[in-house]
């Protein structure tokens, strides 16, 4: 009984967290630009004479001659991919990291804020990092969030595989072609939000994971809290998410700018793989294909249930969005960017 309802729930999630996935693709699948030299809207308005000028004066007051973030940025890139879309089998476009090129024309617009305007050219990163030499990299810039491979004896250890099977299976399709192709031995959910568990069905097959082959790692509560928000609050978070983040406006200086946090949630297929294993205490080790990681329960921290990883041997930390270069449950249009290379996050 509790087998049927655990695989009823499973379904549920992948049934709820796919129609946001369409929601969350602005107008049914179409991601919608504008000119970005004008409103989007024929009744819109410039900022007023009082906006430019606050504008201004946050320009004149906040530390933007501080460029350590942007170089930041861009350590560590690898490559970059010749493709600024991503689409689904049925050619419906999913992810278009070009539809918001025009915040790289070094232009200061009126209409955004000047701290997310900065945070929104941030965000542009896009492609193959590395974060530690030979052992750890990203793909950013495919989705809200990153994807983290962890490079073990004979494949790759996958954290947080995105919110889509499309663009999962895309950064992970571009590491392989970059860096040699590897199979995919473990994936570690780092918590309950679905842009880090999401795309999991393009990185790996749910057959191997119920026969043990590949391990689905994830902290205590993962499923329970996942069903609560995906499905028991599902129309509530979809909705929320219209609102806070403005996904259905265009991409333009006066509509959709960023998320702060990343560019924005993919159109990409949402689903889940029940983990296989979870971890229960508040800290345990395993070792999978020669990576030696140590959990540590963290519930109701950034989400309700949540965990970091520590890598002894690489003296290497991840900390998902417990650690986030902004405060972004308050700051909401949130943001990720970390000093440390050896601490990443996202």
């Amino acid at each position: 009984m509790k087998a049927r309802m655990i695989s009823v729930a499973v379904s549920a999630i992948v049934l709820v967290t796919g129609l946001v996935g369409q929601a969350l693709a602005a107008g049914g699948g179409e991601i919608i630009k504008a000119d970005p030299s004008r409103h989007f809207d024929p009744k819109g308005k410039a900022p007023s004479k009082y906006t430019v000028e606050v504008q201004k004066e946050r320009r004149e007051s906040l530390p933007f001659d501080d460029t350590r973030d942007f170089e930041e940025a861009k350590r560590g890139l690898i490559a970059a991919p010749d493709y600024k879309q991503i689409k689904a089998d049925d050619g419906r476009v999913v992810w278009d990291i070009g539809s918001w090129e025009w915040l790289l024309d070094g232009k200061d617009y009126d209409s955004i804020h000047p701290s997310l305007q900065r945070q929104a050219i941030l965000n542009m990163a896009y492609g193959l990092f590395e974060v530690l030499p030979g052992k750890i990299y990203q793909v950013r810039g495919y989705d809200l969030a990153n994807i983290s491979f962890i490079k073990g004896d004979t494949g790759w250890i996958v954290f947080d595989p995105l919110t889509g099977k499309e663009t999962a299976k895309a950064a992970l399709d571009f590491i392989n072609e970059k860096l040699g192709k590897r199979p995919v031995v473990a994936v570690v959910y780092s918590h309950s939000h679905v842009d880090h568990y999401g795309g999991v069905r393009g990185v790996v097959d749910e057959a191997d994971v119920k026969s043990g082959k590949v391990k689905v790692i994830a902290p205590a509560g993962f499923m329970e809290h996942a069903i609560a928000e995906n499905v028991n609050a599902g129309n509530a978070m979809t909705r929320r998410a219209m609102f806070q983040y403005g996904l259905l406006l265009p991409r333009n200086p006066y509509g959709h700018v960023d998320q702060a946090i990343g560019k924005a949630a993919s159109a990409a297929t949402p689903g889940v793989i029940e983990p296989n294993h979870t971890v229960v205490d508040d800290f345990e080790t395993m070792t999978i294909d020669g990576v030696r990681m140590e959990f540590q329960n963290t519930p109701g921290t950034e989400a309700p249930s949540e965990m970091n990883t520590w890598f002894p041997d690489m003296k290497a930390f991840w900390a998902a969005e417990n650690i986030t270069g902004t405060v972004h449950n308050i700051y909401t249009l949130r943001g990720a960017l970390v000093r440390d290379p050896l601490i990443w996050s996202m």
